[in-house]
């Protein structure tokens, strides 16, 4: 026999039910453990990703701390945060990835080994000699450019990074034609020029126009 106080009145609304738990990101622990192991081994970094473009003034959901390192640096940080409770595990794309949820850590220490290291060492760089900050939970991290952001934007080539690409695109701020210079010189001209069709569509005034389409002839 049911339970009377279980059943549910003919047409009333439905009984509420919990699909599935979202657990917020607080990126705090993440970006001060993470600044501190590195800090730790005397590497430069540079903050990136998705809390980047937050530092930018560009909302974006994000998950983790990601962080731009030199090669060679990301296993040694990783080892000084290992604990009980941490995973470690390789970046696809070159890098180390952290997770720890004992302690609130989710961790990417990406390096691009395998491709574009040189564009992940220039903007580390560019970000130490430039001073340029994000304050994180009280703490300052160096903060890639918009510029090398860009282009490692391009560089993933996934839908939900296009997407961020563009927004930086409307970004008046942008300086576009050293961000193009970044594209050419670490991606090549077919990703330039790639980048010209996504500013056109943009509306950024330092693009002209295209008078002809490809197969033609200009006038």
């Amino acid at each position: 026999m049911s339970d009377p106080s279980s059943s549910q009145p003919a047409g009333g609304p439905p009984s509420p039910s919990v699909i599935g738990e979202v657990q917020p990101f607080d990126p705090g622990p993440s970006v001060v453990a993470a600044a501190s192991a590195l800090d730790s081994h005397g590497a430069d970094f540079a903050l990136i990703g998705g809390l980047a473009l937050e530092a930018w003034g560009i909302a974006r959901a994000t998950k983790d701390a990601d962080f731009a390192v030199p090669v060679g640096v990301a296993e040694r940080a990783a080892d000084t945060l290992r604990g009980p409770a941490t995973e470690i595990r390789p970046l696809r794309i070159g890098g180390v990835g952290l997770r720890d949820n004992q302690r609130g850590l989710r961790i990417d220490l990406v390096d691009r080994r395998f491709h574009f290291a040189a564009l992940f060492e220039d903007a580390i760089r560019e970000a130490r000699t430039s001073g340029r900050k994000a304050r994180v939970a009280g703490h300052d991290v160096s903060l890639v450019s918009m510029e090398f952001l860009l282009a490692m934007k391009l560089v993933s080539g996934e839908p939900k990074d296009e997407i961020d690409v563009r927004r930086i695109l409307q970004r008046e701020e942008l300086r576009y034609g050293e961000a193009r210079g970044i594209v050419e010189r670490h991606l090549g001209a077919a990703s330039a020029n790639r980048l010209d069709a996504l500013a056109r569509e943009a509306g950024r005034p330092e693009v002209v126009a295209r008078l002809y389409r490809n197969g033609e002839e200009p006038e």
